[in-house]
């Protein structure tokens, strides 16, 4: 009894003795695989394939191009791009040519030949010049050839449709700028023989998700800077990479969250990882020894960090702003929170311990909340998910097995939630509620945080009477906001911060003090209104008055165009109409008596109009900068104020 073998797998013969019965089995040899004599190609590669059934081939390789293009070992013929304009350098058997141009090509799949013709020589293609192809909206691929070492600044920079891009395992070095802002490029392999990535060379290549670096490289300074959907890079572990220079390799890298560095990297250089907001941990080889400045600075979802134990450098600002940052500390840096120490690591770490001395006091849950416990009981201090619409758990299971269901939420917690647009609460939270996706405190009586990403209209409820400080902080898609007639503050300058599409605000009946300061941030603002019964302050036309109308506060700063400054107006404030560069034209009543600062950087400013006579014009008190209340850098763009009775001149300083 047989089962015969078979092309990659072995075969069995069953004996059977015919006198006594006895059984045994031998296991035949597997057959080889055949594979067909004839070799198969693409533009690339060349191989033989199986001819037994399996999907195998043999011989795989890289073409080699002799001067004819033509692959010396499996007779493909390139099919190259033809057009493009060369520049030959060196002289004799150093002659060589680089690519200078698109030349008449045009093709959008570009193939450059390993040779090419110049002055009549046949030459090889060794450099893609500087600005080759800069600019060029048209190609949407390149193969570049073995044989090309090096491609020079700028050389495909903003070709903003290039997909792909096939590199040459010949390639050492790739200069500045050479791919910056070609949005549309996809994951690429760079070749294991490259040597150096310089400044900016892939900078905001916004389609790339993942990059390895070759084991040989030894410069990646500021390579992948602002790449925003970058989210996986990789070391490979090798010996002989030592520490490569990533200073600013990564920084603006907004979406990155996986980081495999080598074992054998002693130096983080300075803003390696700067801003890299979707960072929330990475493992530091042993063998590092220095930290250097910025590092890791506004890593603002950086959680927890390792410190390994041979770390004996951390410079200025490694780590500001990772306010969230659980450290265990295996180094023989005394390293105590709170304290302005080590870059920023120890002023803004929750909670550092050390092999000897602590524990870690941070759980974050499975979907993403992140707690601290101290003395004073738990606290949410951030949340690192990636939903949008959330909804604050009743309690969480610590990492020490405690049910925990009362916290606080920090005021930060959610200042780096940029796509958040709600936070919901259950009912059965002991401290918070939430209305239409906006977060209070149980009794709704103090606003706690509006999502970052809500878009349009924001209005607070009646019975809301307080704001926490960052409660709007980076609400850019809000264009409006409405203060409810229970609030009776608006005392903190930084309230609106990074508020930069708002462009109305609506001031409640109950409020009766403003930092006028909180307007300065919302740099779109385009109207003011103040509900009716307010006993405090006044609009007209969108510009923020006193209650009586005879002071003007505040100018938003999207108002422009011809501005009235109604009659029984007194007073322009301290400051004034200063810095509008909007405002073409500007009326003043006679009942004014103090200018201010006037129109000073009123840059737009045309015509100045007083409603009143030159003599009334005259005791109008003025604030001048440089002698003229018009005046910015040198300049004095309106030369006279028309009055009833005629016109004064504005003197030059």
């Amino acid at each position: 009894m047989e089962t015969p073998s078979g092309c990659g797998t072995t075969g069995t013969v069953k004996y059977i003795c015919n006198v006594c019965g006895y059984q045994k089995t031998e296991t035949t040899p597997a057959g080889t695989h055949t594979f067909d004599t004839e070799w198969s190609s693409d533009a690339t590669n060349h191989w033989h394939e199986a001819t037994c059934g399996h999907d195998l081939v043999a011989e795989q390789g890289k073409h080699e191009w002799n001067e004819q293009n033509v692959c010396s070992v499996c007779g493909y013929k390139m099919q190259y791009t033809e057009g493009l304009e060369y520049e030959k350098s060196g002289q004799g058997d150093n002659a060589e040519l680089s690519v200078k141009s698109i030349g008449s090509a045009t093709d959008t799949e570009l193939v450059i030949p390993a040779y090419a013709e110049a002055d009549g020589e046949t030459l090889p293609v060794t450099m893609v010049g500087k600005n080759a192809f800069l600019k060029n909206q048209s190609i949407t691929s390149v193969v570049i050839p073995d044989g090309v070492t090096i491609i020079y600044d700028r050389a495909f920079n903003q070709c903003k449709n290039l997909v792909k891009i096939v590199f040459p395992d010949t390639l050492k070095e790739i200069k500045r700028e050479a791919f910056a802002y070609c949005e549309a490029l996809q994951n690429f392999e760079l070749p294991q023989s490259l040597l150096s990535l310089r400044t900016w060379s892939f900078m905001n290549c916004n389609s790339l998700t993942s990059v390895t670096i070759p084991s040989k490289v030894q410069y990646v300074t500021s390579a992948f800077a602002n790449c925003s959907s970058l989210k996986t890079v990789a070391f490979p572990e090798s010996d002989t990479i030592g520490s490569p220079d990533i200073s600013a390799a990564f920084e603006g890298c907004s979406a990155l969250q996986s980081v495999t560095l080598p074992e054998g990297m002693t130096i983080i250089n300075d803003s390696a990882f700067r801003r890299c907001e979707s960072l929330t941990s990475i493992d530091l080889p042993d063998a590092l020894t220095t930290i250097e400045s910025d590092a890791f600075a506004y890593c603002s979802r950086l959680i927890t960090i390792t410190l390994p134990a041979g770390v004996t450098t951390i410079e200025d600002g490694a780590f500001d702003a990772c306010s969230i940052l659980e450290v265990f500390n295996k180094s023989a840096l005394k390293i105590v929170a709170g304290e302005s120490t080590f870059g920023g690591i120890a002023a803004n770490a929750v909670n550092v311990y050390t092999p000897s001395s602590g524990s870690s006091v941070m759980t974050t849950t499975a979907d993403g909340f992140v707690f601290i416990k101290a003395s004073s009981g738990w606290t949410m201090t951030g949340y690192i998910g990636e939903q949008q619409q959330i909804t604050l758990p009743s309690s969480f299971l610590s990492n020490d097995g405690e049910t925990v269901t009362s916290y606080t939420v920090r005021s930060d917690a959610f200042d780096q939630c940029k796509d958040l647009t709600a936070i919901n609460v259950l009912q059965d939270n002991t401290n918070y509620s939430s209305q239409n996706g906006v977060l209070y405190d149980k009794r709704g009586s103090t606003l706690v945080r509006v999502p970052m990403g809500m878009e349009g209209d924001y209005v607070m409820p009646d019975d809301c009477r307080y704001l926490e400080s960052t409660a709007f902080y980076n609400c850019e898609k809000l264009t409006s906001v409405t203060f409810g007639n229970s609030l009776t503050e608006l005392s903190d300058a930084e309230c609106l911060t990074g508020c930069y599409g708002l462009e109305t605000i609506t001031i409640g009946s109950g409020v009766t003090e403003i930092n006028l300061g909180i307007f300065d941030n919302a740099e779109n603002l385009s109207e003011i209104i103040v509900s009716d019964g307010n006993k405090n302050y006044a609009s007209v036309d969108g510009l923020l008055y006193d209650k009586d109308v005879t002071e003007l506060l505040y100018l938003p700063w999207e108002k422009g165009g011809e501005l009235v400054i109604p009659n029984g107006v007194m007073s322009l404030g301290n400051l004034g109409l200063r810095e509008n560069n909007r405002i073409t034209s500007v009326s003043l009543p006679s009942s004014l008596t103090y200018l201010g600062y006037g129109f000073y950087y009123c840059t737009g400013l045309e015509k100045i109009e007083f409603r009143g006579t030159v003599e009334q014009w005259e005791k109008v008190k003025k604030t001048y900068v440089n002698g003229n209340p018009t005046w910015a850098e040198g300049l004095w763009y309106v030369s006279e104020v028309v009055c009833s009775d005629g016109s004064v001149e504005i003197p030059y300083a």
